[in-house]
């Protein structure tokens, strides 16, 4: 079993650091779009290689990897949302809990899956550009926008859309 207690601590604390930000998710409405997109053909990839489509996007990638993954209960524990929290698009607990999991492989994943690139790559920056997102029927309502889930063949079918500053920081200066 790998568990990098480290890594977990320290997605823990980014992941509560993320606030809806009004402005900010405004000006990057087109990269949080591009970025949701982004993420959700990534972990539908990888839910496919790995067996875990039950729960998509929000599977447990981390426990397909590595079933024997663990990770403290009381530092999972922080990240359940806080009912009386005013953040109207705050990161879900079952991603955050994902997330959190997924960090506590640490190279694993890049070792068994070279192919295959960082799953929650694209949500975490979409996270630093505004904030989380709500779910609605089938899609991510990312505050201005949403974006259509579709089914995981779908997602995983999809290329591969460039998600660099530059191209990010591009597309919200074009909208």
């Amino acid at each position: 079993m790998v568990t990098d207690m480290t890594a977990a601590e320290r997605m823990v604390e980014r992941l509560l650091a993320v606030k809806w930000d009004k402005g900010a998710a405004l000006a990057h409405e087109e990269s949080r779009a591009r970025l949701a997109l982004e993420f959700l053909r990534r972990t539908a990839q990888w839910a496919l290689a790995v067996g875990a489509e039950r729960g998509w996007p929000s599977s447990d990638l981390a426990g397909g990897v590595d079933p024997d993954v663990a990770v403290d209960p009381a530092l999972l524990a922080r990240l359940e949302l806080d009912e009386s929290s005013t953040d109207l698009f705050p990161v879900p607990t079952d991603l955050a809990v994902a997330i959190v999991r997924w960090a506590a492989l640490g190279d694993l994943p890049r070792q068994r899956f070279p192919q295959l690139d960082d799953p929650y790559e694209p949500i975490l920056e979409l996270f630093d550009r505004g904030g989380g997102y709500a779910r609605g029927p089938g899609e991510l309502d990312l505050g201005f926008i949403s974006v259509q889930l579709r089914s995981v063949t779908d997602r995983a079918a999809l290329e591969p859309l460039p998600i660099d500053a530059a191209t990010l920081d591009a597309l919200d200066r074009e909208a």
